[in-house]
């Protein structure tokens, strides 16, 4: 993906993501990996402070991993330590997602983890999805405690904050956190009818399984 073909990517993204009411005003951030130039690494990201329905895909930043921006005016994302992170946590990830939906917010705010309740939740997220240890926003321990959270799952909820998530493209991110805030819808109202019952414990471990040969990372047994 060449830096135009990734600033329209972002810009197509963040449209969506504000219409389905899991980003607003200029809150949450959107980013890609880039191919390294001349060894550097790179990544777009969107801007900071631009409301999103006036954001123009020419807006979205060129940086690199020391905050230098490469490519485009302006100041890159006030959460770009958290999307550093999680590109240097893993290398599978490429595109990364800080959303805030409500659902998914309420229960980073409750500091609640979202339980292993649904098949596709665990084949597509990797399991449950945690809480974070609170961290500054747009702090370098923000980002630290989001990845130690996520591990090689796709998300994790941020104490006090939202959600991030993470895709080995820019369609399986948006997917990602589409399902994080359905099942956070889920479980928040399966908690007003009783009890919630996770999926049995053989179950989740053979659909991680699955998950991680999806994913290409190393499966036991």
């Amino acid at each position: 993906m060449n830096w135009d073909e990734a600033r329209n990517a972002i810009h197509q993204a963040c449209m969506r993501l504000e219409k389905e009411g899991l980003i607003a005003e200029s809150s949450g951030n959107v980013s890609v990996r880039l191919s390294e130039v001349d060894g550097r690494e790179l990544i777009a990201i969107t801007p900071s402070g631009v409301p999103y329905r006036g954001l123009k895909a020419g807006q979205v930043l060129v940086i690199d991993f020391e905050k230098n921006v490469v490519d485009g005016e302006g100041l890159p994302s006030s959460e770009t330590n958290t999307h550093f992170a999680a590109y240097r946590a893993r290398a599978d990830v490429q595109a990364v997602i800080h959303s805030h939906s409500p659902y998914a917010s309420a229960l980073a705010v409750a500091g609640h983890d979202i339980p292993p309740l649904l098949d596709e939740q665990v084949v597509g997220l990797g399991g449950g999805v945690l809480v974070a240890e609170f961290g500054l926003s747009g702090s370098d321990q923000l980002g630290a405690n989001a990845v130690a959270a996520m591990g090689e799952r796709q998300a994790v909820l941020l104490r006090s904050h939202g959600v991030l998530g993470v895709g080995r493209d820019l369609d399986e991110a948006m997917a990602v956190v589409g399902q994080v805030e359905r099942v956070a819808k889920i479980y928040l109202l399966a908690r007003l009818l009783g009890d919630v019952e996770p999926l049995p414990a053989n179950i989740v471990e053979m659909e991680q399984k699955f998950y991680r040969m999806k994913h290409g990372f190393p499966v036991e047994g």
